[in-house]
């Protein structure tokens, strides 16, 4: 009887099974990753055989095929991969910093930031367009930078400083605040609405190297910083006196967070408009899978670049030839999918 109750295998518990999910979910990440972008290479207006994708990257490659894929299909999706990824580290970082399972970079006015200066663009000085990228993450940064300032309390002995609660009271009021005057502009200009409207939704059509070279600085110096911080971030969720406690600066901490998260959701929204659901949505799928380790953020990096690969390869090709705004598919699929997740693991119950 005992000699058949040891042959027959342990029952899997969590403690076993958690360390299996932490090494398949960057495997299947990974993967879906490598798919999206061979696809996105492959598919649009003309189709390019998958086989034919490695000659070009390569250098081999020739002809239209050539031109299409290496400067118009290859920028476009290396830029769809570092804003996702950019989106993504932000949300990790607002929802650790704020311990609000809701925050998102729209919640410290980002958002709101960077469209209200490109709508000042678009809608007043259309013949500045080429600028747009620019005054977007100039207003992002200028949203996120007086939402900090507001949430500032004054104080002496270490009774100042900010706190998760102010933050988010502060960038509902700038939201609402930037909103406002996002609908105005919009209203005295509606002869310009398509241009805004287009843009406000999040869109990855045009961009090319300059866009790339353009984001990419920003994102090496937002995505090591918060690699940097990911161990303090981590011990700040439990709260502010846990972590002086335990030798952490917390106003630091959070100043820090705060502006690699400005940093990262500006310059993406710079250069890809704005785009939903991605901060808040990817930190929770990798929560889910691995739950909150130190792989956090390189893993909710590479997931968000791939869900915006994905969600800008649905845009160019569900209704083709023409080509819905990337925040459209990731509010239609990403919305929907979230709440079930949140049924599922009993959150909703």
């Amino acid at each position: 009887m005992s000699a058949v109750a040891a042959s027959q295998p342990a029952p899997t518990t969590n403690a076993t099974a958690r360390p299996t999910r932490r090494f398949v979910t960057p495997v299947v990440i990974a993967l879906v990753l490598v798919v999206g972008l061979a696809l996105s290479l492959a598919l649009g207006a003309v189709r390019i055989p998958i086989a034919e994708l490695w000659p070009i990257l390569a250098g081999s490659g020739e002809g239209s095929a050539e031109r299409i894929v290496l400067h118009a299909r290859l920028p476009r999706a290396i830029v769809a991969l570092i804003a996702g990824a950019n989106l993504a580290v932000a949300g990790v970082l607002l929802q650790g910093v704020t311990r609000n399972p809701l925050a998102d970079p729209g919640i410290i006015g980002v958002t709101a930031g960077a469209g209200m200066a490109a709508t000042v663009v678009l809608a007043a000085f259309p013949e500045a367009a080429h600028a747009l990228p620019l005054a977007a993450f100039l207003g992002a940064m200028a949203s996120a930078v007086f939402v900090y300032a507001v949430s500032w309390t004054p104080g002496g002995s270490g009774s100042g400083g900010t706190s998760p609660v102010r933050m988010v009271l502060a960038g509902v009021a700038v939201n609402a605040i930037l909103g406002a005057v996002i609908g105005v502009l919009i209203t005295a200009y509606a002869d310009r609405i398509p241009a805004v409207m287009f843009w406000t939704a999040g869109s990855f059509n045009g961009r090319g190297w300059s866009h790339f070279w353009q984001i990419l600085p920003y994102s090496i110096i937002g995505l090591a910083l918060a690699f940097a911080l990911r161990s303090r971030v981590r011990i700040l969720e439990l709260g502010d006196d846990s972590a002086s406690t335990m030798g952490i600066s917390v106003e630091r901490t959070r100043l820090l967070a705060f502006a690699a998260a400005a940093l990262l959701a500006g310059s993406a929204a710079s250069v890809a408009g704005l785009v939903g659901f991605v901060g808040l949505v990817v930190p929770h799928l990798v929560r889910l899978t691995m739950g909150s380790n130190r792989l956090i953020v390189p893993v909710s990096a590479f997931a968000g670049g791939a869900l915006l690969l994905w969600a800008d390869l649905a845009a160019r090709t569900a209704l083709a030839p023409s080509e819905l705004p990337v925040g459209v598919v990731t509010g239609l699929v990403g919305g929907p999918y979230f709440i079930f997740l949140l049924y599922k693991s009993g959150w909703l119950r």
